[in-house]
């Protein structure tokens, strides 16, 4: 059991520490982006079905719609119990309205290598939405390992978006069933941008994965910080491991699920703020690492205090490091590609004052800033 110490607690000698920021585990297990701009709907331009299956969640699709202005709707299965709205803050402008609906139909899963997919729900224009894919091809088919970018175009981000997706692929076009429908009209959905082959076969855009890492990092907003006491160096909360060195600098934060670690590292350990020394400048790196062959995401971060107010600020302008382990990969991983620049833009400020423990802090998504 955590221990938090008010300010009142006369227990003298207690080692303790003041966490600034932190991170949630989401609970989604299979995702799929579903793009048809190409040939567009009068409100949406593609679909990106969630599945949530968790004693807290329930069973079943979230739904989100990307609309022709940027904003987004999501459409949640009567089953699923998810309060997740801070959550679509890092889709396009931000959440427009959220329902939940009768889901029908729905499939998600792979069969000797090829994807089945299929839902069908009403949306709030009293329009049917149905799509089914059927992936027939005998052809093996390579999955690889993603972060995507969901938060590239994110206008407003609270937190830093850390999608990843293990054995993600696209679907193969040869011999596919695909079938898109809205509000009784056909649609078809986008091919691959780029005219390269994967596994010598042609694609649709349309990507998905079947084992999902999804992170919220340093949610941004304002708050009392809380102080929390430490037993042998170490601290566990909502699942996730802190561990500390011992003049009390945070050197490590990780999280172990039953499929994937996920690990955040600061060198040195980023310091206990209320130890900081008046106008000195504190810098160094953090470093973001799931499994070993998905890569790392890294930057920068820096601390420094005036008077009883500490400025905490980090961005991420290394971006992502994948390991490209194909030619294909290569070619979509390159040092310019946005799946590993886009979290180069994201860059994070935080004011806590050191009398009251209040912090606020945000999240800007902007061309570059790196912190020097």
């Amino acid at each position: 059991m955590i221990n938090i110490i008010n300010s009142t607690d006369k227990i003298a000698e207690r080692k303790s520490v003041i966490l600034p920021f932190g991170f949630n585990y989401s609970p989604i297990q299979k995702i799929v982006l579903i793009n048809f701009e190409n040939d567009p709907d009068s409100k949406y331009i593609a679909l990106e079905p969630q599945y949530f299956s968790s004693s807290d969640t329930g069973e079943g699709f979230s739904i989100i719609a990307y609309r022709n202005d940027g904003y987004i709707d999501v459409y949640d299965d009567l089953n699923l119990k998810v309060d997740n709205q801070a959550s679509f803050d890092v889709a396009g402008k931000g959440l427009k309205e959220q329902l939940q609906v009768e889901m029908e139909k729905t499939v998600f899963e792979k069969d000797s290598g090829c994807l089945f997919l299929s839902f069908q729900f009403i949306d709030k224009y009293d329009r049917e939405i149905s799509l089914e894919i059927i992936e027939k091809t005998k052809m093996k088919s390579s999955g690889l390992n993603l972060l995507a970018p969901v938060g590239s175009s994110t206008e407003n981000p609270s937190y830093l978006p850390i999608f990843f997706m293990y054995d993600f692929d696209f679907v193969r076009k040869n011999k596919t069933e695909i079938r898109l429908t809205i509000g009784g009209k056909s649609h078809k959905i986008d091919t691959f941008p780029y005219k390269i082959p994967k596994d010598f076969q042609w694609r649709y855009y349309t990507r998905y994965s079947l084992d999902c890492q999804i992170i919220e990092f340093a949610s941004s907003g304002k708050k009392v910080l809380d102080e929390y006491e430490l037993i042998n160096d170490s601290l566990t909360i909502n699942d996730n491991k802190l561990i500390f060195s011992l003049d009390g600098s945070l050197e490590k934060m990780e999280h172990q699920s039953e499929a994937h670690r996920f690990l955040v590292e600061f060198n040195p350990g980023f310091p206990d703020i209320r130890n900081l020394n008046v106008g000195k400048v504190y810098n160094g790196v953090v470093e973001i690492k799931p499994d070993p062959d998905m890569g790392t995401v890294s930057g920068k971060y820096s601390l420094e205090r005036e008077g009883e107010i500490v400025e905490i600020k980090m961005n991420m302008g290394d971006g992502w490091a994948p390991i490209p382990d194909s030619l294909f990969t290569k070619l979509m991983f390159g040092k310019k590609s946005i799946f590993r620049s886009w979290p180069k833009y994201y860059y994070y400020k935080q004011k806590v004052n050191l009398a009251s423990l209040e912090s606020s802090s945000f999240w800007e998504n902007k061309n570059t800033e790196k912190i020097k």
